[in-house]
């Protein structure tokens, strides 16, 4: 993001008065103090507690919660506090979308989101503060395959399930990352705001619903409505579960998209380290599971799916061969799509039952088989 298509809808702006009502709560000013805003309860347990593993410091909080109360206390009851508009039975259904596409969301938010992501100055400067994703790219991946895993499991993200208790800890992970970066003397907050803050972590969120489903798309299935409507529904609990303001949680796709449109234009700005680190990921996920592609079909898919603009302005330029790849690739996709429509519910679940547990096991291979030692130790 942008696409062209995108880039020509900002330039329209709102279509509709309710359209207008969404593009002023979502305008460049108020996004702009939503990057002053983070997020005070997971902060408050993370400035007294040792900073570790997720698992390790999800452990610490619980622990001081029962024999505290206070802080950690109110962290868990946020956690837990489910908003009205939440129905379980959607979420359920919402999560087996995410099964049924499972490999197509993986390859989307590896060759899609996370470059596109990368794109985006102000956000990526945490990534090169900390250099995490450049020094250790495939363990960084494979963990958050493990996230989306752990959320479509038994329980997808209802509190007491795996899932939630991941989204958990990737929020304190988050405020951890906020606490060594305010005490390292290395952020520089007049230039890039404070770090994850609450307009980085929608457009996180926004990676993984709206970016996904576009992405899906453009690899040639057809997504419904009900599709594309379940995917934000789960994201907008999961979001929530995260610490993102309901303010920033937009409850349907016509809203989302003036949030996407409008977090694009104000964010948007690749520098030298979007580079950087999009050609980083590529390489390093090159010939892993679960696609084991090359580099170079991975540049072409990015190539693609992030669209000309982008490419060109991080400098991701593919062969023509690789080019003619991912068209018959995505023809194949198109093909089988196409003929999924058709096939009975029990075919369906069957093939999200299959995809789940392939997943499962490319973190288990990818993180060296031994949950004790996985960020998250759980594994759903």
């Amino acid at each position: 993001m942008p696409t062209p298509e995108e880039l020509e809808r900002i330039q329209q702006g709102p279509q509709t008065p309710q359209q207008r009502v969404w593009w002023d709560r979502y305008s460049h000013a108020r996004l702009q103090q939503w990057r002053q805003v983070c997020d005070d309860q997971a902060d408050a347990c993370t400035a007294l507690i040792k900073r570790g593993r997720p698992s390790d410091m999800y452990d610490q909080v619980e622990a001081r919660a029962q024999s505290e109360g206070g802080v950690f206390q109110a962290f868990f009851d946020s956690c837990n506090d489910v908003p009205g508009w939440v129905d379980f039975d959607v979420l359920e259904e919402g999560s087996r979308v995410f099964k049924r596409y499972a490999p197509l969301q993986g390859l989307v938010l590896l060759c899609s989101s996370l470059v596109e992501g990368y794109a985006y100055n102000k956000p990526s400067q945490v990534l090169v503060a900390t250099g995490r994703l450049q020094k250790d790219v495939t363990r960084r991946i494979y963990e958050t395959g493990q996230l989306l895993h752990n959320m479509v499991g038994t329980g997808n993200i209802a509190p007491g399930s795996i899932g939630h208790r991941t989204l958990m800890e990737v929020r304190l992970t988050h405020s951890s990352v906020r606490q060594f970066l305010w005490n390292s003397g290395k952020w520089d907050v007049e230039k890039y705001d404070q770090p994850i803050n609450q307009e980085d972590m929608a457009g996180t969120v926004m990676e993984f619903d709206f970016m996904v489903a576009r992405g899906i798309g453009r690899l040639g299935v057809n997504l419904s409505h009900e599709e594309k409507s379940l995917m934000q529904y789960f994201w907008r609990y999961a979001g929530y579960v995260l610490g993102v303001k309901e303010a920033l949680l937009p409850a349907g796709l016509e809203e989302q998209e003036m949030l996407a449109l409008q977090l694009s234009s104000h964010l948007y700005s690749p520098s030298p380290d979007s580079e950087k680190l999009a050609k980083a990921l590529l390489r390093d996920m090159a010939g892993e599971p679960p696609f084991y592609l090359s580099e170079g079909l991975l540049v072409a898919f990015s190539e693609y799916l992030v669209g000309p603009l982008v490419a060109k302005d991080i400098n991701l330029h593919a062969t023509p061969a690789d080019r003619i790849k991912v068209k018959l690739i995505r023809e194949a996709i198109r093909v089988a799509a196409k003929g999924r429509v058709f096939a009975p519910q029990v075919l369906q679940k069957l093939l999200e039952k299959g995809n789940h547990s392939m997943r499962r096991k490319n973190i288990f291979d990818g993180l060296g088989g031994d949950p004790a030692r996985f960020a998250f130790r759980s594994l759903a």
